[in-house]
């Protein structure tokens, strides 16, 4: 989704946005602030985290410490940051994966609309497909006919959500396919395993793989945003290749427990905002195949709520659930 798009939708979705409570905040922060991350060190998630909170201590006069907290395709650290105290310390940084939580896990011990503010959203990247370099694949045309001629399902794995995703869903529906899942802890476990060969392909963000492509262990054979992505672009789109559903970046943004106060949230979110500016952070984030997309604190938090409702749509409406 392109920044256009991205404040687009924080627009269209403002009939779903509840109002953000204002309290009174004192001097904040006065004891380190601690950033949540749904996934293992190295993947993309974990890379935004660190790249920001770094940079944070000069700002806030207080450290930004990252906590990595994996499992349950980030569902144990959403529950953890919603039941946090509502003070600003801890916040956690989400993917797409957050937003499709409720349509596949039918008991959340948290609401994913309800119990979340947002505080600063960094920005969307591409994802892409890509197969071992000794795959016989070489375009998605080849892999799809592999997997109508297989007798036993292809097999792809994901961080996220139990080994699904709703790329994989998308794939299904558009070329009436079936694919066996591997769930992993993180997206670079995942990756070691595609490039060994032990699965067909996968579906993963760009930040993660295009170290990869270019040095000849996977191999890309579409992207799913709008446009090519330039951290790949002799890659073409899904949408080049006849399958326009799968128009969808992974985006990245920090959310705080709901009760948090606006004060600390804005402080957070002027903080996290000086640092996006910080040119070397910039072309570190840029060079990964991050993309900004500058939006305001509410903007935020209508994006979020339309994302929750568009991507956990996809699995109820394949009757897709994890128990």
């Amino acid at each position: 989704m392109t920044t256009r798009r991205l404040i687009l939708a924080a627009g269209l979705a403002a009939p779903f946005a509840a109002p953000f409570a204002t309290r009174a905040q004192g001097s904040f922060p006065e004891r380190p602030v601690t950033l949540v991350v749904g996934y293992g060190a190295g993947g993309a998630t974990d890379i935004i985290a660190r790249s920001f909170a770094e940079r944070m201590a000069p700002l806030l006069g207080q450290p930004m410490v990252v906590q990595n907290q994996p499992g349950a395709g980030g569902t144990i650290a959403s529950d953890r940051v919603a039941k946090a105290a509502g003070d600003g310390y801890t916040i956690m940084l989400i993917a797409n994966a957050h937003a499709v939580a409720p349509g596949l896990y039918p008991r959340l011990p948290y609401d994913t609309a309800a119990d979340f503010a947002p505080v600063f959203f960094a920005g969307h990247s591409a994802n892409a497909l890509v197969v071992p370099a000794t795959s016989p694949d070489r375009d998605l045309a080849a892999l799809v006919a592999r997997a109508r001629a297989a007798r036993q399902p292809l097999q792809t794995g994901s961080a996220a959500l139990a080994g699904w995703q709703p790329a994989h869903q998308i794939m299904k529906e558009a070329y009436s396919l079936t694919f066996e899942h591997v769930p992993y802890r993180s997206g670079p476990q995942g990756q070691a395993d595609l490039i060994a060969g032990r699965l067909d392909f996968m579906v993963s963000n760009v930040l993660e793989v295009a170290e990869h492509v270019r040095a000849g262990r996977l191999r890309a054979l579409a992207v799913t945003s709008p446009t090519r992505s330039p951290m790949l672009p002799e890659v073409p789109t899904f949408a080049e290749l006849g399958v326009a559903e799968l128009q969808a970046d992974s985006w990245f943004g920090f959310l705080a427990p709901r009760a948090a106060p606006d004060a600390a949230l804005d402080r957070l979110h002027a903080a996290f905002t000086q640092v996006a500016t910080v040119p070397e952070v910039r072309a570190r984030l840029e060079g990964l195949g991050l993309i900004p997309a500058p939006l305001g604190r509410q903007d935020w938090g209508r994006l979020y709520l339309a994302e929750v409702e568009r991507w956990s749509a996809v699995p109820r409406r394949a009757n897709i659930r994890v128990e």
